[in-house]
C-alpha cells in the first residue's frame, strides 16, 4: 500500500530473487554504467584479480540465496517424527519408519568412519532428515541451513546395491566436501555469512562436475558395483565422443542445446576420476583446501592443477579425454557387432525410444522423449510414427503393453504436501482411446497386465519399506494376491508367464542382482540365476524364454534366459547399449542407445549372437579399479549390531534454527535484495523459515527494521510481518498558476501483516493444475515527520487482502521458452474493515493465456489486467495490475492493461566469449503493451483538481542470450529490451539478467 500520487522520480536499481530465480533490471543512466562495465570485465578479469574474485564471491552469495532458503517441500503434518542421535549425525523420521532408520543409522555409521578420507577432513555432525511418505527415490545435501535428506523408497532403475547404501554413501561424500570448505574457509566469512558462507564459496570456484563426479567415485571405489561400473552410465560419454567429437570443455561440463551433452554427474565421473587417477587420491582434498583458504584468490582449482600436474582444467580435460577416445575406439573396434535394422531414419535431434511393445493391433508401441517435446506415447509403423496419447510423469521403468492395453504407473502430487506424492496407475484402452485410473494406497511400480488381461502385477512398496509382488483386478484396482520375502529383497521389473501361472521378476539382494520366480499359486520364491554385481534389467517373458538387459559384457546387450535348461544367451552385440527388448515371432526389437539417444532396431532370429553366458563377475573397468586401488577399502555393509536409541522429535521445540547472516537485507519471499543486514532462520524440516533484519531502501535514502515468519507444516500455511522505520518520496503538485513541481516528504510506517493461504494441487496428466486461495490482514500506522506535508494523511487504517491464484498449464520441454497451452487467472479483492482510515478498496482480475507459435518451441503470451480502486481520500491500495513496460506507474482509479508476448529461439551458437560467458541459446522476443487509465489530480489543499484519463502504448523487442558466466554452474540470460513509447514518440532500454536455479 502507498500514496496513490507519489511517484518515484530517481533511478531504481532492483535485486530481484525468486524462487527459481533471481534477476535485477536496471532504469534509467544505471543501465549504460553496467552495460560498459560488463564489456569490460573481460579486461578486469585479466588485470585485477583481487576485484574479480570479490566478483565471483558476490555474484555466488547471490546464487547461494537460492540453496539457503531452499526448502524441498513440506511432509504431512500428521506425522510423529522421532530421532536418533549418534557422533556423527541425528536422524531425524517418521515414527511409523524407526526399525528401518535404525538399519539406515547402522549403515551411516558404517560410511561416516571411512568415505572421508581421500579428502582428509572427518566432518562435523549434520541433520539427516528422512521422507518416507513419497514415490521419490532421491538424496540430496543442502547448506544454509545445512543438513541431509534423503528420500529411500528405491526406483526400478537402482543399480546392483541397496538403495539405503548407495544413498548413504553419496550423500554423505557432499557432506563432507561442503564441510571441508566450512571449517577452512577464514574466521571472518563465517563471521560475515553464517554457513551460507561454505554454499558462496562453492558456488564461486567448484564446478558441479566436481561435486557430483567426487561423490560417484565414492560410491564405485568404495564398493563392489557403483554407477562407475554401470555400463549405462558410462555409455553417454563413449557414444558422444566416437560419433560426434570431443566438445570443447566448456560445452562438455555446461551442457548444450544444439547437442546432447552427459550431465554432471557422468561427465564429472570421467573428468574428476581421471585426473585422480592419473595425479593421485589426494588431488581434490588439495583443491577443496585452497578453495576453503584463499576465498578471494581467482581460479584456485586451476592453480592447485597447474602446480600438481601442469595442466590447467582445460588443458586436463582434452589430455584426458583424448586418452579415453583412444580406448574407446579400439574396444568398438574389436567388437563383433550383430546386424540389426533401423526402424527409423537417422534425425539430428536427440530422442530416446523406450518401453517398447506390440499390441494385438495397434502394432509397435514406445514412449518418446525428447528434449524440443513433453513425453508421448507413439506408434511406429513403416518407419513413421503417430502420437497416441500424452501421459503425466511416468516412473521409471514402469511402462508396458498387453493386448490392446497400455499400463503405466504415473506420479500424481498431493493435494497438499509435497513429500506425499502418490504413484497412479493409468490404463489406456486403444481400441476405445480411453483412460482410466486406479488408485491404490501404496506406492506401485513397474504394472504388466497378465495375457488374460484380467489382472496386472507390480512391485508394491509401502512406507515402511516393505517390498511385495501384488496382483490386483484390472477392471476394479481391488487386490488378489500379496507376496512378500522374508529377506525383504526387491524386485523390479515383473513379467507374467505365458500361462499366467508364475511371475518372473529381477531381484536385488546383498550381493547383486538375479532372475526370480514367483509361483502365484504356492506362493513359493525361488533364484534362477546366483546375484551378481552387473545390471540387470527390463524383464519380458515369450514362448517360456525370459528376454532381458544384461551389463555382463561390460556393455549392455540383451539375453535369454532359457528357463527349462537354466542358460543364458547373449543375443545383441551393439556398440554403446541395447535395452528395452521385445519379441514378436521371430524378431527382437529393442532400443539401441547412440550419441542421438535410443533409437528402435530389429534384429532377426538367424543373425542372434546366441553367445552362452558365463561370466559371474564384473567387467574389470580400469578406471574404476584404479580408483579402488587408491582406496585401499571396500565397504563391507553388516547389519547393524550398535543399540540405537530412538525418541521423540518435538517439531515446535525445533521451529527456529538460526543458520546464516548477512551484510545485506534478504526477502525471504521473493529473494529482494537490498542494502541492510538480514539473520536468517529455517527448521530442519524445511516447514518455518525466519528472516530478521534492517532493509534501507536507497531510492528512499531511509530504512526500517523488519521481521518475517512462514510456516508451512499445517495444512494452511501461515506468515506474518512486522515493519518500522522511515519513508521518503517524492509527489507532483499543481501550483495555482498551473505549473507542475516535485517536492520531497517523509514520514514514518508501522505495519505488521498476518496472512494464510492454502497451495492445492490438482496435478495430473499432461497439465499443471493448481488452486490457491489466500487472505491476509494489514495494519499499518503512517506518523508525520518533520518535512511531511500537514494535508497528507496521518492514522492508521486496517486493509483486508482477498486472492484465488488459478492455474492450468501444459508442461514445458527442455526447449519450450513458453508453455505451449495454458491459462492462469488470478482475482484480487481489498478493502478497509471499520475502525481507523476507511481508504477504500480495490478489485483486480488479471489472467495470462499460452498459445504454441508458428513453429517449434516458440510461444505467445497474452495479458489482461483489469483493476478498479474506490477511495475518497489521498491514500489507497497499490496497484496489482501491471503498466506497459517502460513507463512509470502512475495514480489512478481505473486501469485497464493489455500485454502481448512473442518468444522465438534464433540460434544455438554454443559461443565462447572468452571465460566470461559461454552462450548456448540466442533468443528474442517481441511485446507489445497497452493501458487505458483514468485517476485523480490533486490540489494544493488536499481536493480533487480533476479527474483524467490517459492511455499509454509502449512496443519493442527484447533479445537474450542464454549461457554461463564465468563458467558457474547457474545457467543465466543476458540481455537487452529496447522499447519505444509512441505517446512520447521516445525510446527507451533496460540491461536484463536472470540467473536460473532450475539447471542446478
Amino acid at each position: 500500500m502507498g500514496y496513490s500520487k507519489i511517484i518515484n522520480e530517481n533511478n531504481v536499481l532492483l535485486v530481484q530473487f525468486q524462487r527459481e530465480s533471481f534477476s535485477f533490471k536496471i532504469l534509467g543512466q544505471h543501465h549504460i554504467l553496467f552495460l560498459l562495465y560488463f564489456a569490460s570485465l573481460s579486461t578486469t578479469i585479466m588485470t585485477n584479480y583481487r576485484f574479480s574474485a570479490l566478483l565471483i564471491i558476490l555474484l555466488s552469495i547471490c546464487i547461494s540465496a537460492h540453496s539457503q532458503y531452499y526448502s524441498t517441500g513440506s511432509d504431512p503434518a500428521s506425522i510423529k517424527w522421532s530421532e536418533i542421535r549418534t557422533p556423527g549425525f541425528q536422524l531425524i523420521f517418521p515414527a511409523d519408519y524407526e526399525a528401518n532408520a535404525k538399519e539406515l543409522a547402522g549403515i551411516l555409521d558404517q560410511v561416516y568412519r571411512t568415505g572421508y578420507k581421500s579428502l582428509g577432513k572427518e566432518p562435523r555432525k549434520i541433520s539427516i532428515i528422512l521422507h518416507t511418505k513419497t514415490v521419490n527415490s532421491n538424496g540430496l545435501v543442502a547448506w544454509a541451513p545445512k543438513r541431509m535428506e534423503l528420500f529411500p523408497t528405491p526406483n526400478q532403475q537402482v543399480y546392483a546395491q541397496n538403495w539405503s547404501e548407495q544413498l548413504a554413501i553419496h550423500e554423505f561424500r557432499h557432506v563432507v566436501q561442503m564441510d571441508k570448505i566450512q571449517t577452512e574457509l577464514p574466521l571472518v566469512f563465517k563471521l560475515i555469512l553464517g554457513e551460507q558462507a561454505a554454499a558462496a564459496a562453492v558456488a564461486a570456484y567448484v564446478p558441479f562436475w566436481l561435486l557430483e563426479g567426487d561423490a560417484v567415485i565414492s560410491e564405485t571405489a568404495l564398493t563392489k558395483t557403483g554407477r562407475g561400473r554401470n555400463p549405462s552410465f558410462l555409455m553417454e560419454n563413449k557414444a558422444q565422443a566416437i560419433q560426434k567429437g570431443l566438445f570443447s570443455y566448456d560445452k562438455a561440463s555446461l551442457g548444450s542445446y544444439n547437442d546432447f551433452v552427459p550431465n554432471r554427474y557422468k561427465f564429472g565421473w570421467w573428468m574428476a576420476g581421471g585426473i585422480r587417477a592419473r595425479y593421485g587420491k589426494m588431488i581434490w582434498s588439495d583443491v577443496f583446501a585452497e578453495v576453503a583458504q584463499k576465498p578471494l584468490s581467482v581460479n584456485p582449482i586451476n592453480r592447485v592443477l597447474k602446480q600438481q600436474t601442469g595442466k590447467n582444467k582445460e588443458q586436463l580435460y582434452s589430455s584426458i579425454f583424448d586418452d579415453y577416445l583412444n580406448d574407446w575406439k579400439s574396444e568398438l573396434a574389436q567388437l563383433d557387432l550383430t546386424n540389426s535394422h533401423a526402424l527409423m531414419n537417422a534425425e539430428d535431434s536427440y530422442q530416446n525410444y523406450l518401453y517398447t511393445g506390440f499390441s494385438s493391433d495397434h502394432g509397435l508401441i514406445a514412449y518418446k522423449q525428447s528434449r524440443d517435446d513433453i513425453g508421448r506415447i507413439v506408434r511406429i509403423e513403416a518407419g513413421q510414427e503417430e502420437v497416441i496419447f500424452t501421459p503425466g510423469t511416468i516412473l521409471d521403468e514402469s511402462f508396458s503393453v498387453e493386448g490392446d492395453f497400455l499400463i503405466w504407473s504415473e506420479r500424481r502430487p498431493d493435494l497438499r504436501w509435497t513429500h506425499a506424492d502418490r504413484s497412479v496407475i493409468v490404463v489406456y484402452d486403444l481400441n476405445r482411446k480411453q483412460k482410466r485410473e486406479l488408485k491404490i494406497e501404496n506406492k506401485l511400480f513397474a504394472p504388466v497386465i497378465s495375457a488374460s488381461g484380467e489382472a496386472f502385477a507390480a512391485v508394491e512398496v509401502d512406507d515402511q519399506n516393505q517390498y511385495f509382488i501384488s496382483v490386483y483386478n484390472l477392471a476394479d484396482g481391488k487386490i488378489n494376491q500379496r507376496h512378500h520375502q522374508q529377506q525383504n529383497d526387491f524386485m523390479m521389473s515383473p513379467a507374467w508367464s505365458d500361462d499366467s501361472k508364475v511371475i518372473y521378476f529381477i531381484g536385488l539382494a546383498k550381493d547383486g542382482k538375479y532372475l526370480g520366480k514367483l509361483d502365484l499359486g504356492s506362493g513359493e520364491w525361488s533364484q534362477l540365476t546366483e546375484p551378481a554385481y552387473f545390471d540387470l534389467r527390463n524383464l519380458t517373458v515369450s514362448n517360456n524364454q525370459l528376454y532381458y538387459t544384461s551389463a555382463e559384457t561390460g556393455i549392455d546387450n540383451i539375453f535369454r534366459f532359457d528357463i527349462e535348461t537354466g542358460i543364458a544367451y547373449q543375443l545383441t552385440s551393439v556398440p554403446f547399449g541395447a535395452d528395452y527388448p521385445e519379441v514378436d515371432g521371430n524378431q527382437l526389437y529393442f532400443s539401441s542407445y547412440s550419441a542421438d539417444g535410443y533409437r528402435i532396431e530389429r534384429l532377426l532370429s538367424e543373425d542372434f549372437k546366441n553367445k552362452k553366458s558365463g561370466n559371474k563377475q564384473l567387467v574389470s573397468n580400469a578406471l574404476a579399479d584404479t580408483l579402488s586401488v587408491q582406496e585401499g577399502t571396500t565397504f563391507e555393509f553388516t547389519p547393524a549390531v550398535k543399540s540405537y536409541q530412538a525418541k521423540k522429535y518435538s517439531k515446535l521445540a525445533h521451529l527456529l534454527n538460526f543458520h546464516s547472516w548477512a551484510p545485506a537485507y534478504i526477502n525471504v519471499d521473493d529473494y529482494e535484495l537490498k542494502p541492510g543486514i538480514s539473520i536468517l532462520s529455517q527448521n530442519k524440516l524445511g516447514t518455518a523459515t525466519a528472516d530478521l533484519g534492517y532493509e534501507y531502501l536507497p531510492s528512499e535514502r531511509s530504512g526500517k527494521v523488519r521481521a518475517k515468519f512462514e510456516y508451512t507444516g499445517l495444512f494452511p500455511v501461515f506468515n506474518g510481518e512486522v515493519s518500522y522505520g522511515n519513508r521518503k518520496s517524492n509527489y507532483r503538485l499543481i501550483q495555482q498558476n498551473g505549473d507542475t513541481v516535485v517536492r520531497s516528504f517523509s514520514w514514518r510506517e508501522l505495519s505488521y501483516e498476518l496472512g494464510t493461504s492454502v497451495p492445492l494441487s490438482f496435478s495430473q496428466g499432461k497439465y499443471s493444475q493448481l488452486i490457491q486461495p489466500q487472505i491476509e490482514y494489514g495494519y499499518t500506522r503512517v506518523s508525520h515527520s518533520s518535512t511531511t506535508p500537514d494535508q497528507f494523511y496521518s492514522g492508521f487504517y486496517h486493509a483486508l487482502s482477498y486472492r484465488l491464484y488459478l492455474q492450468n498449464v501444459l508442461r514445458q520441454s527442455e526447449f519450450d521458452l513458453l508453455p505451449k497451452w495454458g491459462q492462469i487467472v488470478e482475482l484480487t479483492y481489498k478493502n478497509s474493515p471499520s475502525g481507523g482510515t476507511q481508504i477504500g478498496d480495490l478489485k483486480a482480475l488479471q489472467t495470462y493465456l499460452y498459445f504454441p507459435g508458428f513453429a517449434g518451441n516458440q510461444g505467445i503470451r497474452i495479458y489482461n489486467g483489469l483493476q478498479k480502486k474506490h477511495t475518497d481520500l489521498d491514500i489507497s491500495f497499490s496497484d496489482v495490475v501491471r503498466f506497459p513496460r517502460g513507463i512509470q506507474q502512475l495514480s489512478n482509479t481505473d486501469l485497464y492493461t493489455f500485454g502481448a508476448d512473442y518468444m522465438f529461439p534464433l540460434a544455438y551458437p554454443d559461443l565462447n566469449l572468452g571465460r566470461l560467458f559461454f552462450m548456448k541459446r540466442l533468443r528474442t522476443s517481441l511485446f507489445y503493451d497497452f493501458s487505458s487509465l483514468k485517476g485523480n489530480v490533486y490540489n494544493e489543499d488536499g481536493t480533487v483538481y480533476s479527474i483524467y484519463e490517459k492511455y499509454l502504448t509502449s512496443t519493442g523487442i527484447e533479445l537474450k542470450a542464454d549461457g554461463h558466466i564465468l563458467r558457474t554452474a547457474a545457467p543465466v540470460s543476458v540481455g537487452l529490451r529496447s522499447m519505444y513509447l509512441p505517446d512520447t514518440k521516445k525510446f527507451s532500454f533496460e540491461f536484463l539478467f536472470t540467473i536460473s536455479f532450475d539447471a542446478i
